[in-house]
This record gives C-alpha cells, structure tokens and sequence, in this order.
C-alpha cells in the first residue's frame, strides 16, 4: 500500500508569485513564531523566586527559543519561491501542526528541577538551537514551512543527514520537554515528533519529484543519524 505522503498531490510552481495556500501557511507560522517569542520574552523580563544556576538556566533557555522564533520568522519572509509544493490536507496540517505544537510547550509553566536537571535540559535546549541556526544557515532561503521543493542542499550538516534540521529541533523539543515537564508537556511533544515525521516524508515525496538526483542522495544519505564509516 503506498504511503499517504506518496499518495499527496506534487504540483509544479509555474509562477514565483506564492499562492494564498503558501502565503497562509507562511503568515500563520509567522504568528506562531511571534506567539512562541512572546512568552519568551515575557519570561525573560518577569520577576522569578529561583535565583542562581536555576535562574540562569532558565533565562538561557528561553533566550535560546526567543532566537529560533526571531530567525524561523525572518527566514519564512525571505524564502525564495518553490519549484513544486506538495498539496493536501496531510502535507499541510502535518506541517503547520508541528510548528504550532511547539509553540505551545513553551506556554506551559516552568518546573523547579534539581539542578542537574536544570543542567541536562538547557544544555538540551542549546545543543537543539545550535544545531538550528547551523542547518538554517545552510538552509538559508530554501527554507520551506510546507512541503516545497526549492533547492536540494547538500552542503554543511545535510552532506552527513537528509534531515539535520528535524534532529535539531528535537533535541530541542526534548530540552522544553524537560523543562515544563508534566503529562501534558509529554503528550504535546509526542504529538510534535509524530507530525514531524509526517512532515518530513512529505517533503521527501515533492523533493524526489522535483530533483533528478534526489534519489541517489537519499540512497548514500541516511535521515537522522550519520553513518560512523563511508
């Protein structure tokens, strides 16, 4: 049985004017961005009871999230036009669900962990972020919020993994986890990862269409963890 992101309808772009599915799916990210940076920066400046260790981990997490909203959001507005999207209802919700999920972690409360916990969870969060602005780097205005195909990049983290991007933001998505850890918490950051992993089979599908030479990429390339001996 063939798969739903094999299933999903690949279209060419046959003008670089974005249409009003792209341009949504770019403004609502943009607000979710806006939304996650918002309850960052609110933390930032409001008055806490933990002081010491506790207290800096926290700024540095938050302040590690404030920078991927502030840099997903840019990139998003600067992206240049797609040259096949992957349209459907799987391909988008997938897509703007796993961005808006994770904006919602970042609004549940803080927990007091020990502090090596505390430690555990911000060096989670900025291994994550690290990782994010370097693939983003790489990324740069091939940057995609729905699955569209505008460059195949091969340079940098995507030479060693097809999805360093995706393996980024879930150690990160781990870090927050930790961070508000409850149910709920667990819960929405199981829902992140299962429509990331949707997410990303569908940006596979429109990027074999679209590339010749995807397909030898994705044979020498693994998804998530970089092969030890070539």
């Amino acid at each position: 049985m063939p798969s739903e992101a094999a299933k999903a309808t690949v279209l060419p772009a046959e003008t670089p004017v974005p249409d009003l599915l792209d341009l949504g799916g770019r403004s609502l990210l943009i607000v979710v961005m806006i939304f996650t940076a918002q309850g960052c920066w609110q933390r930032l400046g409001a008055p806490s009871d933990t002081f010491g260790v506790s207290r800096l981990l926290e700024q540095v997490s938050d302040f590690g999230v404030l920078c991927f909203a502030l840099l997903v959001g840019l990139l998003v507005i600067v992206s240049r036009p797609p040259q096949r999207r992957c349209r459907g209802l799987g391909a988008m919700t997938s897509a703007l669900g796993a961005a808006f999920v994770l904006g919602t972690i970042t609004h549940l409360p803080l927990i007091r962990l020990p502090v090596g916990v505390s430690l555990l969870s911000c060096g989670l969060l900025a291994l994550g972020n690290i990782g994010t602005v370097y693939c983003l780097a790489h990324l740069g205005r091939s940057f995609s919020v729905l699955p569209q195909a505008r460059a195949l990049v091969r340079s940098g983290p995507y030479a060693h993994v097809r999805h360093p991007l995706y393996v980024a933001e879930g150690i990160a998505t781990l870090g927050i986890i930790l961070a508000h850890l409850s149910v709920v918490a667990v819960a929405v950051g199981m829902l992140q990862f299962a429509l990331q992993w949707y997410r990303l089979r569908y940006e596979e599908t429109v990027l074999a269409a679209t590339f010749a030479d995807y397909a030898g990429y994705a044979a020498a390339t693994p998804r998530f963890v970089p092969r030890l001996v070539h």
